[in-house]
């Protein structure tokens, strides 16, 4: 991150304590005045309009700003402010920058676990960006000690809107129409290599990813659903802690919240929705580069017929809902820290011998899709033409290219390499030529 260009650094005070409140439907997220709320607390353009309209990026820059003009100096000795970075990690398509907020706190442990948020790949689901607005000023808003310790142990990171384009033009895909959820394995789009950089880059603990989905008005999904990586190359432990954060904390919370919760995938009418172990998403790519890694997917429809007949009741239930998930997963972190580091340890130094198989289809939920997993040759050979092709998406993940243009998969990116190259494999970007162990060259 050093090497970024940081378009501004603002640094508040101490932050938000970790105990869960539990928000209701139509009662959390009310109006709020223009300037502060209770006490002068600074509100998003969202709240101040009771959840009628979305903040605007405008409104976003004016809520860092104010941030940082309202925080006060260290309450005692030793009581360090939290500190807010902005950064610019990327441009979209049409231009717009790609911003990278940061709260972290002082530093009391070797390595504070970090958690990113990922707050909006599609431009049409802004609750999860304007959850993630909400989540910024409540950690830098907070002067309680259970804030100061959470920032202490974690740091958030924090991408309020990844697809810039999509955003402003109220769009799913980006400007040039792709879907970036489906981009992070080639990294075609500008937007997709603005994500990998902070993943390269900040190698966060834990990735949280945050949807909204339009359910049919008769289906009885449950209004809130998550998902844990299940590509079957995912690192069992890092699955299984994806798992415990998914179904034991974010779906408990919800819960307890008031709101029904269920495993995202299919819905109670068998309806597939999605969720299954295509590595070109997020939860499953992020999950490949040794993260625990979960989805969030609020229902965007009416749940109820208040909401039907108040947009607003609806805004506010689905950036709540989103808030919950988020707030599960910061105590998750702060709690469960050492087993999410230690995981995260042990994955990497398996992945930097390389793989010694990879599945190239499949899911931990479809069984009867497991085909016999390939045993990767040593190298991949490429052509001239064909490395030309592969060189940007090789580069953003970090894989590794011998001078006569050989691949080897004894890398830890290997799982990748084959998957990008293997003529076999879904989402291949060119047909490299497996070269054999023991053969010259590989």
């Amino acid at each position: 991150m050093r090497a970024w260009r940081t378009w501004r650094t603002w640094t508040t005070r101490a932050t938000r304590s970790m105990l869960l409140v539990a928000l209701v439907a139509g009662v959390a997220l009310g109006p709020a005045p223009a300037s502060g709320g209770r006490g002068g607390r600074i509100t998003t353009g969202f709240e101040r309009r009771g959840g009628l309209s979305w903040t605007t990026p405008a409104e976003e820059r004016d809520l860092l700003r104010e941030l940082i003009a309202a925080a006060p100096g260290p309450d005692r000795a030793g009581w360090a402010p939290a500190r807010v970075t902005v950064t610019r990690v990327g441009g979209s398509a049409r231009g717009r920058d790609v911003e990278l907020i940061t709260v972290s706190g002082a530093r009391t442990v070797p390595e504070p676990i970090r958690v990113l948020f990922v707050c909006g790949q599609h431009g049409d689901e802004p609750a999860g960006r304007e959850a993630c607005l909400k989540l910024v000023r409540d950690l830098a808003d907070d002067r309680s000690a259970a804030g100061r310790r959470l920032l202490e142990r974690v740091t958030v990171l924090v991408l309020p809107a990844p697809n810039p384009d999509g955003l402003a033009a109220g769009t799913r895909g980006t400007a040039e129409g792709v879907d970036l959820n489906r981009d992070h394995l080639a990294v075609a789009s500008p937007e997709a290599r603005a994500l990998r950089r902070v993943l390269r880059e900040t190698r966060p603990h834990i990735v949280h990813d945050l949807h909204e989905f339009d359910a049919p008005t008769d289906a009885p999904a449950a209004p809130t659903l998550y998902l844990w990586p299940r590509n079957l190359n995912v690192d069992p432990e890092l699955r299984g802690l994806a798992q415990e954060l998914a179904r034991d904390r974010i779906g408990s919370a919800l819960r307890a919240a008031g709101w029904a919760s269920d495993v995202y995938g299919v819905d109670a009418t068998g309806r597939r929705l999605g969720g299954d172990g295509d590595e070109r998403l997020l939860r499953n790519a992020a999950a490949l580069d040794s993260a625990v890694a979960v989805l969030v997917e609020v229902d965007a429809n009416p749940t109820s017929a208040l909401e039907r007949g108040d947009a607003a009741l609806l805004h506010r239930r689905r950036v709540g809902a989103h808030l919950v998930a988020a707030r599960a997963t910061l105590r998750m972190a702060a709690e469960r820290g050492e087993a999410v580091t230690s995981a995260i340890r042990a994955a990497r130094a398996r992945s930097a011998r390389g793989p010694e198989r990879v599945y190239l289809d499949g899911a931990d939920n479809l069984p009867g899709t497991w085909a016999a997993p390939l045993e990767p040759p040593c190298a991949y050979r490429l052509t001239p033409a064909q490395f030309a092709t592969a060189r940007a998406a090789l580069t953003e993940h970090g894989i590794r290219v011998s001078p006569d243009l050989t691949v080897r998969t004894a890398q830890p990116q290997g799982v990748k390499a084959t998957l990008l190259l293997d003529p076999r494999a879904r989402f291949a970007i060119t047909d490299g030529a497996p070269e054999p162990c023991g053969e010259e060259g590989a």
